[in-house]
């Protein structure tokens, strides 16, 4: 997880109307969760700035030239994380998990050593960066498909965990 989507998230202004701030809603909104894949180019840096941590920040790992796609099935800027929810699993815990991220029988991607996840043109907290990086997963390696599904399984215990 980036600390820049803590510090911008958590720093949002609350309001009667809205419980969460606009990071955290965004993480469960439809359509504006996204996972986009990349290729082994890029060096995560979770403590990096704002710029840095977003999808295409200047200066950053995670621009569109690093990025894995299928023009038509896996585009640049990623797809739709979809069934956001966050939970309280046990006393202490708070958990973000989605539905795993995958996308047509016809998808021919090469290479993939990772993802991001960011928040689609949602601005975290405020004077907070648009396209703000929430976490970032390594496969362990190079993933390849040719004229086949895709697909991103995340971790029982969610996409991330935190403890207090």
């Amino acid at each position: 997880m980036f600390s820049q989507f803590l510090k911008q998230v958590l720093g949002a202004a609350q309001t009667a109307d809205n419980v969460l701030p606009s990071g955290w809603a965004g993480l469960k909104d439809a359509n504006q969760c996204k996972v986009a894949l990349y290729n082994d180019t890029t060096t995560p840096n979770k403590d990096g700035d704002a710029t840095t941590a977003a999808f295409n920040g200047t200066g950053g790992p995670w621009v569109t030239a690093n990025q894995v796609t299928d023009a038509t099935n896996w585009p640049s800027g990623g797809i739709v994380l979809t069934g956001g929810a966050i939970t309280a699993p046990g006393s202490g815990v708070v958990m973000f998990d989605a539905a795993d991220t995958t996308h047509a029988s016809t998808v021919t991607i090469t290479n993939a050593y990772g993802c991001l996840v960011y928040l689609d043109e949602v601005t975290a907290g405020t004077g907070g960066t648009a396209d703000l990086g929430v976490t970032y997963h390594s496969f362990g390696g190079a993933q390849s498909v040719t004229a086949g599904t895709f697909t991103v399984t995340w971790n029982a215990l969610g996409l991330f965990r935190i403890t207090v």
